[in-house]
């Protein structure tokens, strides 16, 4: 083809390409935003910043189908004004790289480039800006959730925490801590839950119930990690749930401690650059849901340490345990030595034989004395201020205030208290994957849950690579179907040009996102069994497909259109 009659015909693919791909990212933009100005009920600073951010995103996302409309409008307005007639008849022939469809091939393979470019360096970085922008008032978000569900749901360590509240507003930032976000709740009502195992399907049992006429959510966020705290403080009443009689109401509380919101800045492989992917590829155990797993370890052994310390107190000569704190000191005695002492994983359990009150507990704070029949004795580590916070309930128990002839039975009685760790559970939060992972280190359960973190991230990271790759690759194919619908329709009718090229688009972009969602379906570890098979290959076969179908597509028509 001719130097002028190339230029000729790509001028005016750049032109429609060009307008086309600013109206699709324009339209995504927008469709994209609606819904978060509605959910997270965004203010105008940040539905500009989030417009600034995601052009970038959205116009690499619809250069394929740009690439593929302006082809078609191009080569069918050239068809059906019988320019392809005259290049035909000229001895121009259909050759890709020489003939009719050189400019098509070209602005195929320029843009499979810059989509490429575009996907791993530039859009990966936009995109997180743009959740960053979305998820940076973290309170107004859960105004929101308050106002339209009346309820949040928090973790403290393996435990579930939702607290209910009739309504919530923003307070503004104190001076003296600014970054801290504070939200007021009005007729707030805390509720525990007993922690479950993993993969358990049974109801939630709740466990105590905290409730106030009004309290305060501080929020503190790690810029870094997007990580978020959260401490509900209130000055209300704590109620267990199992108690007998108007006088076991409860005690009063300050503060529910150690709740954690989840990032709402999600750790997605589309907010991470080639250079992180690979990296994370090599060392899975620097990714953010693995670092959560190893947390889980941690806790567990922390909790673990703990309670054998107080078992060890319990079944030792003395048959005491000590718990101190600042302010306060417990001691729990097992007398007589016939009651049962066992843990399991976050619990230790004291069990005195029928119609015997064996366990002894003495706080010395409010001159209380407990006999009970049995108790359950949990504890939650604060890694942030190494501090265990343990917490006693006794059952059929008998409590002396003050004088020893002041006696009242209480079904239940529950007493809390907040000790400095040790320095040999502050040790344990020093281990690393490493720690987990050396021979006879780990327990079969333990390595079921690396494995599957493992493989969630691997499988996401290889996913997204192909995906990007496969991406780039199908603005080169998809030109080259529309180059030949469009002269095969003779039509430069840009309604009759949508309705050819969007099917075409539309199977290769829908078996991407099926592939990469294929291969990040790991089963739940409950689920997973000895002849689970990695859905990986699948996923990526799904990418690769809707490219060797369309160019399939691609390769008949071509041949069609020579042959004629």
């Amino acid at each position: 083809m001719r130097k002028t009659l190339f230029w000729y015909v790509f001028k005016d693919l750049l032109r429609i390409f060009f307008l086309t791909s600013g109206a699709l990212a324009g339209i995504m933009t927008f469709g994209g935003l609606l819904k978060d100005i509605t959910d997270k009920g965004l203010d105008l600073r940040q539905v500009i910043a989030i417009l600034r951010y995601s052009m970038p995103a959205m116009t690499t996302y619809s250069l394929p189908i740009a690439a593929l409309f302006a082809t078609t409008v191009v080569y069918g307005r050239l068809a059906a004004d019988n320019e392809i007639t005259a290049m035909r008849a000229a001895g121009i022939g259909f050759n890709p790289f020489t003939g009719i469809a050189a400019p098509a091939m070209w602005l195929g393979l320029s843009m499979g480039i810059c989509s490429l470019l575009l996907l791993c360096f530039i859009v990966p970085v936009f995109m997180l800006k743009v959740e960053r922008v979305i998820f940076s008032n973290v309170g107004q978000i859960i105004v929101g959730e308050i106002e339209k569900n009346h309820q949040l749901r928090f973790q403290q360590g393996d435990m579930d925490v939702t607290v209910y509240a009739h309504s919530a507003e923003v307070e503004p930032p104190e001076a003296k801590t600014p970054n801290v976000q504070r939200v007021t709740l009005y007729n707030p009502m805390v509720v525990t839950y007993e922690s479950q195992k993993k993969g358990e399907d049974k109801p939630k049992v709740p466990k105590d119930f905290y409730m106030s006429s009004i309290a305060d959510i501080h929020i503190t966020r790690n810029e870094k990690t997007d990580e978020i705290y959260v401490t509900v403080q209130a000055n209300g009443t704590k109620f267990p749930r199992n108690f007998a009689g108007a006088d076991q109401a409860g005690v009063s509380v300050g503060a529910v401690q150690g709740l954690t919101y989840p990032s709402p800045v999600r750790e997605n492989t589309k907010f991470m650059d080639i250079f992180r992917l690979q990296y994370l590829l090599k060392d899975p155990s620097d990714s953010r849901h693995v670092k959560d797993v190893l947390r889980g370890f941690v806790r567990v052994d922390q909790q673990g340490t703990f309670l054998d310390t107080v078992l060890a107190g319990l079944d030792g000569p003395t048959g005491t345990s000590k718990l101190d704190s600042e302010t306060e000191h417990i001691t729990l005695e097992k007398r007589g030595g016939t009651a049962q002492v066992s843990r399991d994983r976050t619990m230790l359990m004291v069990v005195s034989p029928a119609g015997q009150r064996d366990l002894h507990l003495t706080q010395d704070r409010n001159n209380v004395t407990v006999d009970a029949a049995r108790a359950r004795i949990t504890v939650e580590p604060d890694t942030d201020q190494h501090r265990m916070a343990v917490t006693i309930n006794l059952e059929d128990a008998i409590v002396h205030v003050g004088s020893e002839t002041e006696t009242s039975p209480r079904q239940a009685f529950t007493r809390d208290i907040n000790v400095p760790m040790s320095p040999a559970i502050q040790k344990i939060e020093d281990r690393t994957i490493n720690d987990y992972t050396k021979p006879g280190g780990i327990l079969p359960e333990r390595r079921l849950q690396l494995y599957r973190a493992g493989l969630q991230i691997s499988n996401s990271i290889i996913s997204e690579l192909h995906s990007r790759a496969s991406f780039a690759v199908s603005c080169f194919i998809l030109v080259m179907v529309g180059c030949a619908l469009g002269m095969m329709f003779r039509s430069g009718n840009f309604l009759n040009a949508f309705a050819v090229s969007v099917v075409p688009a539309l199977i290769s972009i829908a078996l991407i996102i099926t592939g990469q969602h294929t291969c990040e379906n790991i089963p739940q570890l409950h689920q997973m069994s000895a002849n689970f098979s990695n859905p990986l290959n699948l996923g990526l076969g799904l990418i690769w497909s809707g490219n060797v179908i369309v160019a399939i597509i691609a390769l008949t028509l071509i041949g069609k259109l020579q042959r004629q």
